[in-house]
């Protein structure tokens, strides 16, 4: 897809890498994720988007440092888009989140693997 390319390629991933040096803003997002995650709409990907929440929450606290940067880096570009209020298609629109759910779950396979090992470290 088109715009899984163009998102790779963004601003999206540069963000993502200044929000892991800095893992306040990350901790300032983390709010905002949650109200997002609460939307009608993404029930498709609402377990995703939870298990991705937590995965998040977890590195910026310095709970779980067994991650993988790159695909750390893919999760963390991806939440930051689907809660930015300038993402392609804005939510508000029908058919707004189609977008969201199509970059959380190209996000979800591009790190499937690391997910896991989340996991599975979790317990969960």
């Amino acid at each position: 897809m088109k715009y899984v390319d163009d998102f790779l390629n963004s601003s999206w991933m540069v963000k993502a890498k200044e929000y892991l040096s800095n893992p306040q803003k990350i901790s300032k997002m983390l709010p905002l994720l949650k109200e997002y995650i609460s939307k009608e709409g993404l029930s498709k990907v609402k377990d995703i988007l939870c298990l991705m929440y937590s995965y998040i929450k977890d590195v910026a606290t310095g709970e779980y440092k067994n991650y993988d940067t790159t695909r750390l880096l893919i999760i963390l570009a991806a939440l930051i888009y689907v809660v930015s209020p300038l993402d392609l298609v804005p939510d508000f629109v029908p058919g707004g989140l189609i977008d969201d759910a199509t970059i959380v779950g190209w996000a979800f396979k591009e790190a499937a693997e690391e997910l896991e090992r989340y996991r599975i470290w979790k317990g969960c």
